[in-house]
């Protein structure tokens, strides 16, 4: 999926979010990258902390944390980072409930001085990074104080936000449709786990929705695509290869060799070892993909 934004509308809406709260806000994609935010670079603070690998590193797991924990939310989510700053997430949808991306407001301090043991949590989790503790405490008293109640506050707002660029065309969306990445994603993935659970949240839709635009565009439940993308695997590599039907059927997702094997009847009417024979016997026709059908 291809998101296109609208970067001149975006920045104004940055722009005058800023100047309300005086705290960096941005926009990011699913994978949590960043698209766009104002202003552009991160506060001294931040900035230090990623100054060197292993700060850098330490922030990104604690990035990609958040934005997990976000997606599992339909408001905003609201937390404290592992370098003890105020920061938020909405996620932004389309009008058919699926996320495109997230607005994040961060790098705000709470209120009071910050305790001695506050501050030695800190270093202990930078130790070696090279951060001097005077520069560190100086960068942290320029940060923005957000108390609870502001922060709950622009959490409102910036869940606003996030529907009103969906409905004000700040992006236009340019994609195949969801059927067509939904089953080149398993058919990629044959291996791994491939409940509708973890599809949906693969592509931050709702089970409903996911289910009906399968049966919709496929005419198929989403279990029974996986099931027939499995088997036309399996056929390939039994046509292709002299490899154990144990091991093929490990290949795509399917450990259980007695399951597999009646899978694969149900699927082709013969078991697999049959099939493989009249692949060999060339028994069966097998049409080119771009021939036309007879």
């Amino acid at each position: 999926m291809d998101v296109i934004w609208n970067q001149s509308r975006m920045m104004t809406l940055l722009q005058n979010f800023y100047t309300l709260i005086k705290v960096r806000v941005g926009f990011f994609d699913l994978d949590g990258k960043e698209i766009m935010c104002y202003p552009a670079s991160r506060t001294p603070y931040c900035t230090l902390l990623r100054s060197n690998k292993k700060g850098d590193a330490a922030c990104k797991r604690c990035d990609q944390n958040a934005f997990r924990q976000a997606a599992k939310y339909q408001t905003p989510y609201i937390y404290r980072c592992h370098a003890g700053l105020t920061e938020m997430i909405a996620a932004i949808q389309t009008g058919v409930d699926e996320r495109i991306g997230y607005l994040m407001i961060g790098q705000a301090k709470p209120p009071g001085n910050r305790g001695r043991k506050e501050w030695e949590e800190i270093y202990r989790k930078f130790s070696g990074a090279g951060i001097s503790p005077d520069e560190l405490k100086a960068a942290y008293s320029e940060l923005t104080v957000l108390k609870m109640d502001q922060a709950r506050s622009c959490a409102n707002i910036l869940q606003s936000l996030a529907a009103y660029v969906w409905l004000d065309n700040y992006f236009r969306l340019q994609k195949e449709p969801l059927s067509s990445r939904v089953k080149t994603y398993i058919s990629d993935n044959l291996n791994k786990n491939l409940s509708l659970d973890r599809i949906a949240r693969k592509f931050s839709v709702g089970k409903t929705t996911l289910c009906k635009v399968i049966k919709g565009d496929l005419n198929a439940t989403v279990n029974e695509l996986v099931r027939s993308l499995r088997v036309e695997k399996a056929k390939e590599l039994l046509e292709s290869n002299e490899e154990l039907i144990s091991k093929i059927a490990e290949e795509v997702g399917i450990t259980d060799y007695n399951y597999f094997t009646k899978v694969f009847k149900e699927e082709t009417s013969v078991t697999p070892s049959v099939f493989r024979r009249l692949c060999k016997n060339e028994y069966l026709y097998r049409q080119h993909p771009n021939q036309p059908p007879l």
